[in-house]
C-alpha cells in the first residue's frame, strides 16, 4: 500500500524517537497536584529514561530542557519529593563515583492510587552536583582546568563531596571565590583529621573560642593604654595650668615695668 500524501510529507518527523506517555498522567497530573510546569520537568525525567537509557541529570542539564533555572528545578524537585510523587536514587557508577538519578516510581504509584511513601522511606534528598554549586556561586561558567581541580578533589585526593561544598560555602562567606583558597580549607582540615560533619563543627568551635580568647586578652590591654592616655592628659593639664599660673604671677610682677616702659 502506497502511503499517503501526508505520512510522506512528516516521515522525516515520524522516524525521530518517540516517548510513551501514560494517557492517566496527562489526564489527571492536575488532580495529582502537579503545576504545569513540574510536569514538563517530569516528562522531560521520562523521556531521557526512554531515550538515552539513564535519569541521570544535574540540575543545569534538566533546567536547559526545561527552559527553568537550576535553582528553580531544585524547588520543582524537592517539593515533589517531599509530596512523594519524586524518588532519587542513589549509585556508583563504573569508575567509583557517587551519582543520583531520579525515580519516577513514586508518581506511578500515585496514579495507581495507592498513597505516597513516608517521609522516612523518602529520606534521600537530592543534591546538585559540584560542579553546578561552583558555577551558581562564582556566578559564572567553570573552565575544563576548574572542572578537573573538583575531579581531582573528589577523585584522587579523596575528599568527600560535602567537604569540598562546605569549602566553597567557607569561601563564599570570607568573600574569597578562588579554587586556591578553597584548595588551602581542604588541606587545612586535613592536616587537622577532619573525618565528619562533627569533627568540622567541633573544629570551628575552636576556632571560634581562639578568637574570642585573643579578643578577651585584647581588651585589658587597650583599657590599661587608655587609663595611661588619660593620665598622661591629666598630668599635661596640670603641667600647662601650673605653667600658667607662673607666667600669670610673672606677668603680675613685672606689671609695674612694664607700665614704665610700655611696648612701643
Amino acid at each position: 500500500m502506497k502511503p499517503s500524501a501526508r505520512q510522506s510529507a512528516n516521515g522525516d518527523f515520524l522516524s525521530t524517537p518517540f516517548v510513551a506517555l501514560p494517557y492517566d498522567l496527562l489526564k489527571n497530573y492536575a488532580d495529582l497536584g502537579l503545576h504545569a510546569h513540574e510536569m514538563i520537568m517530569l516528562l522531560q525525567i521520562l523521556a531521557s529514561g526512554q531515550i538515552r537509557g539513564t535519569t541521570e541529570l544535574s540540575a543545569q542539564d534538566l533546567g536547559d530542557l526545561c527552559g527553568m533555572s537550576s535553582k528553580e528545578i531544585m524547588l520543582c524537585v524537592e517539593r515533589l519529593v517531599r509530596e512523594g510523587l519524586l524518588g532519587i536514587g542513589e549509585r556508583f557508577d563504573d569508575l567509583g563515583a557517587h551519582v543520583t538519578y531520579f525515580d519516577l516510581q513514586p508518581l506511578w504509584q500515585r496514579l495507581r492510587g495507592k498513597p505516597a511513601p513516608s517521609a522516612t522511606a523518602q529520606s534521600r534528598v537530592w543534591r546538585q552536583d559540584p560542579v553546578t554549586m561552583f558555577e551558581e556561586e562564582f556566578g559564572r561558567p567553570l573552565s575544563a582546568l576548574e572542572c578537573d581541580q573538583i575531579r581531582t578533589w573528589l577523585g584522587s585526593e579523596g575528599y568527600p563531596e560535602w567537604m569540598v561544598v562546605e569549602a566553597l560555602r567557607e569561601s563564599v562567606l570570607a568573600n574569597k571565590y578562588s579554587f586556591k583558597y578553597i584548595d588551602r580549607v581542604l588541606f587545612d582540615w586535613q592536616r587537622n583529621q577532619i573525618k565528619s560533619r562533627q569533627d568540622l563543627d567541633q573544629y570551628r568551635q575552636q576556632h571560634r573560642d581562639r578568637i574570642r580568647e585573643a579578643e578577651t586578652r585584647k581588651r585589658p590591654a587597650t583599657a590599661q593604654s587608655g587609663q595611661n592616655y588619660k593620665s598622661n592628659t591629666a598630668a599635661r593639664g596640670t603641667s600647662e595650668r601650673t605653667s600658667e599660673s607662673k607666667e600669670s604671677s610673672r606677668d603680675e610682677r613685672y606689671a609695674n615695668f612694664y607700665q614704665l616702659f610700655p611696648e612701643s
